[in-house]
């Protein structure tokens, strides 16, 4: 059943806490746990550097995304050095994977701009809360 005054539940404080957020990025971050949940999207024509969180700060099955807005430039996501980042890469066509513009090594996954990367690209990463970053990049091209 739905409140019909907001605040007067006390499961509503709780509920905006766990609510998905959404942040433009326009510079370098580094992504805190609190950020589990969270959508940001890659928004400079210059490009510039992700840092997840160390795996083992993250609860099991915690979700960040990454959403391409400007492929003006390069974009790169780096896993915590204790950390290891595998995945897969999906095209809306039939291209090789390194024509894709993404790629996704041991800790790094990288949107590269003049590799074919496009506005809408994304990736969807999942924590394991031990060790590992499991990535799945949805790609334009």
């Amino acid at each position: 059943m739905a409140n019909p005054l907001y605040g007067q539940n006390k499961a509503d404080t709780a509920l905006d806490a766990a609510a998905p957020s959404y942040e433009s990025l326009i510079a370098a971050k580094t992504v805190a746990a609190a950020d589990a949940g969270g959508t940001f999207g890659l928004n400079l024509a210059a490009g510039f550097a992700v840092t997840l969180p160390l795996a083992s700060d993250m609860p099991a099955g915690s979700k960040i995304d990454f959403i391409v807005l400007d492929a003006t430039a390069d974009y790169t996501i780096t896993a915590n050095a204790a950390d290891t980042l595998v995945g897969t890469i999906h095209s809306t066509v039939q291209a090789a994977a390194d024509a894709t513009g993404v790629t996704i090594g041991s800790d790094i996954l990288t949107f590269d701009a003049s590799g074919g990367a496009a506005v809408g690209d994304n990736c969807e990463l999942i924590c394991d809360g031990v060790s590992k970053w499991y990535a799945r990049a949805f790609c334009a091209t």
